[in-house]
């Protein structure tokens, strides 16, 4: 499951709180609001949502400039969904029983990738990018998340983080969403034993 449009917390905006979400110690993330005390390490059960796409539309464009930020396929936003759930499922795994559906007394991960960065130049790039590219150009690739955390219909906390690599880090780049793979999975990890310790 895919979907497209604005930022998935400001979609979940008026059904959280007439008011903005108290801040809490982020972790190793960008963002940490929760709207409820309930202690999300009391869960024994976790379901994971389908993952959700919401890119900024300057994505999507055909752009005419590399500086520009590249377009990405839908194919390669429901690989990319579908990639980051399955690393999800395997962290939260490790330490929770996995539920099949929400409900009371499970807590839901609801995941939205808001932006893709490849690390090669992809099908998208081909067809938009008329100078400057090549198949062997490199990108110091990424992704960007908002996950909402909540026991049936509560909202108990909501989370951002940017998470953008550097060419300078000398890791050998072979695969075209090769960062962004990455990230998926340390998100992933990381988020499991947040959730885990708080």
């Amino acid at each position: 499951m895919h979907v497209f449009g604005k930022s998935v917390l400001a979609a979940f905006a008026g059904l959280v709180t007439a008011t903005a979400l108290p801040a809490c110690a982020s972790g190793p993330f960008d963002t940490v609001e929760v709207a409820s005390p309930a202690t999300l390490a009391a869960f024994d059960k976790v379901h994971i949502a389908p993952v959700m796409v919401m890119l900024d539309p300057e994505t999507r464009r055909n752009v005419r400039d590399i500086r520009s930020e590249r377009p990405v396929s839908e194919a390669d936003q429901r690989r990319q969904a579908e990639e980051l759930r399955e690393d999800l499922i395997r962290a939260f795994g490790e330490s929770f029983e996995l539920a099949e559906a929400p409900g009371p007394g499970v807590l839901t991960v609801e995941a939205t990738i808001t932006r893709l960065v490849s690390t090669r130049p992809t099908i998208a790039d081909a067809s938009s990018v008329t100078v400057g590219l090549d198949f062997d150009s490199l990108y110091a690739g990424g992704a960007d998340y908002e996950v909402t955390l909540r026991e049936a219909d509560t909202v108990l906390a909501t989370i951002a983080d940017a998470s953008q690599t550097s060419l300078n880090d000398q890791r050998p780049r072979v695969g075209v969403w090769q960062d962004a793979d990455r990230m998926h999975g340390e998100f992933s990890r990381q988020l499991a034993r947040y959730v885990s310790k708080n």
